[in-house]
């Protein structure tokens, strides 16, 4: 062999020797230690040593907590307050019982805009508190099913200096909610910029089970009309056991507005209880309006609404206004108003009649009352002191009206309007204070037949009479009495 081919020989070998020496060691496995170490937040996202520890314990302050290595999750997003993520892609995750904290995941008092952080919470856990302070939220809050919102009652505020909405729901109104509770929060509200919606906005989705409750909001200072909350029921969805309670709200539109307007003739509201709340200087206090069943209106106090302080709107089963209170300036303080064009059409009779009993006024109370939707209804034990009249008309017949106080200043305390088959017993019914009385109760129009008035004492203002029918109504009178106890013809 020539000596030119033996070196080129040799030096194939040296390369592939040198190459051979060259080549890196393969890398040391990664291993889990079960042991716990102690770390900052920012050391666990940088941490990337080995041995892997199998627990940390973070130490930052308010953040502090046991976070325990998940080696099957490769996915899990870095949300700081349950999941942290190594610069090598490991995850940590919180081990903590009860309701999870929200300054965990950012939302703190010197945030310019917690929603994002407040996001994060809400996507991570199931029940979450909001610690004590004054907030800032610009960004509204897609809400979840399976979720508990907390805060101390009268602690914690929510400022929305931009935008109406704190809550809302999913983008998508096909994601159903269901096991919502929101709890102790209180919101103000100074939008100058223009807005349709509301603190608390949920249009779209089935809803099922949602409480709000021990709230507080005002939005005095925002420069449009909106709501507190708004439930709108789209079509062909459902909304059924929601209860709102125990809230004190001022609100420049409505405080509490529920409604079902594009399920035509169908009941897809349900079981509906608003109670125990303080509503004031709105448009609307309490608005349920379209095909809904199992309504519970109870011990609300309601106050200088410009319009109406309750009113259930449309067709409605099972209705049931309890022990509330009126304070102040109404047009009506409550009402039954029809928004559809009778009982076949969207938003007609009430089914079966309400049940109107132990509600009253303080004081005497600009406004009225008014059942154009009342059904066959049942008003008992009610004691009203106001400037306008008991209004029955339309779909309001064959009601029972039985020991109620009904003072009025108008020129008719009670109107039948067109509205028959009503019964009058054990009242004091007085328009007394009226410069012109014409009768303390009257059936007015040709439908307004057979109304039965017997053993009420009937108090008069000057003029006029205890009771009148005109153009054609009737009233079947029979042991009534004047203020003195006089029998009255």
């Amino acid at each position: 062999m020539k000596n030119s081919k033996i070196l080129q020989i040799g030096l194939f070998v040296s390369v592939i020797s040198i190459l051979a020496y060259c080549k890196p060691a393969d890398p040391v496995p990664e291993t889990v230690v079960q042991r716990e170490d102690t770390m900052s937040i920012a050391q666990v996202r940088l941490f990337h040593d080995n041995p892997i520890p199998s627990r940390i314990r973070v130490t930052d302050a308010g953040r502090e907590g046991t976070f325990t290595l998940d080696e099957a999750d490769m996915s899990s997003p870095d949300n700081m307050g349950t999941v942290l993520v190594t610069t090598k892609g490991h995850r940590y995750k919180r081990t903590y019982s009860g309701s999870a904290n929200a300054y965990w995941f950012g939302v703190d008092v010197a945030d310019t805009d917690i929603g994002p952080e407040l996001q994060a919470a809400v996507t991570a856990v199931s029940d979450l508190t909001i610690p004590d302070g004054t907030y800032t939220q610009t960004t509204p809050v897609h809400l979840k099913s399976n979720i508990a919102i907390r805060a101390n009652p009268g602690k914690v505020t929510i400022k929305l200096p931009k935008s109406y909405i704190s809550l809302v729901n999913p983008d998508d109104p096909k994601i159903p909610l269901s096991d919502i509770l929101i709890d102790g929060l209180s919101w103000i509200v100074s939008s100058q910029e223009k807005g349709t919606y509301g603190t608390i906005y949920l249009d779209g989705p089935s809803i099922t089970n949602l409480t709000i409750q021990n709230c507080t909001g005002n939005d005095a200072a925002a420069k449009d009309s909106t709501n507190w909350l708004t439930v709108k029921i789209q079509a062909n969805r459902t909304g059924s056991n929601i209860v709102v309670r125990n809230n004190t709200v001022q609100a420049k539109r409505m405080a509490c507005e529920i409604f079902n307007h594009d399920n035509y003739n169908v009941y897809a509201g349900r079981n509906i209880t608003v109670s125990s709340n303080n509503f004031s200087n709105c448009r609307f206090g309490i608005s349920l309006s379209g095909p809904l069943e199992q309504i519970t209106v109870s011990s609300n106090y309601i106050k200088n609404c410009s319009l109406f302080g309750i009113e259930i709107a449309g067709a409605a089963r099972n209705v049931s206004i309890t022990n509330n209170k009126f304070e102040g300036v109404f047009d009506k303080f409550l009402t039954g108003s029809n928004d559809g064009s009778g009982p076949d059409q969207n938003g007609g009779t009430i089914v079966g009649g309400m049940v109107v009993s132990g509600n009253g006024t303080v004081g005497t109370v600009t406004g009225g009352v008014q059942f154009f939707n009342g059904g066959a209804i049942q008003f008992t034990k009610n004691n009203f002191s106001m400037t306008g009249m008991l209004e029955l008309a339309h779909s309001t017949a064959g009601g029972l009206f039985n020991e109620n106080v009904i003072e009025s200043a108008a020129n008719k305390a009670i109107i039948c309007d067109n509205s028959p088959n009503n019964t009058f017993t054990n009242n004091t019914i007085s328009n007394k204070t009226s410069p012109g009385n014409q009768a303390t109760l009257m059936a007015y129009g040709s439908k307004a037949t057979n109304n039965v008035l017997m053993n009420n004492k009937l108090i008069q203002g000057s003029g006029g009479k205890p009771y009148d029918a005109v153009l054609g109504g009737s009233v079947k009178a029979s042991m009534n009495y004047d203020e003195s106890g006089n029998l009255l013809p």
